[in-house]
């Protein structure tokens, strides 16, 4: 399995300085799919997270966003594709660079 890994932009629903710079975060989601009747359906991918950069006045950083399956959606990561993380709920929008 390789890690493959891209550049983006992420916007943060809370403070990011209190995320560690430089380091990946596990246990993030992605979720493919939607929710009907209080029901998910769809596709879940676990990704790493690496808050390379802070943007200042903002709680935005760059980063870089990593899936650890051989099986996910390596196809929608191209520019301009975006994409929520979740962990226990939506935490983030990402923007692929």
């Amino acid at each position: 399995m390789k890690r493959r890994s891209c550049k983006a932009i992420i916007e943060w629903d809370k403070d990011p300085s209190l995320f560690p710079v430089n380091e990946w975060l596990r246990d993030i989601v992605v979720n493919f799919g939607k929710i009907e009747n209080n029901r998910f359906y769809g596709d879940t991918w676990t990704v790493l997270v690496k808050v390379n950069k802070l943007i200042d006045d903002a709680w935005n950083t760059e980063a870089d966003v990593a899936f650890i399956v051989d099986e996910a959606p390596w196809h929608l990561l191209e520019a301009g594709f975006s994409f929520n993380l979740w962990a226990g709920r939506d935490i983030a929008t990402v923007r692929i660079l």
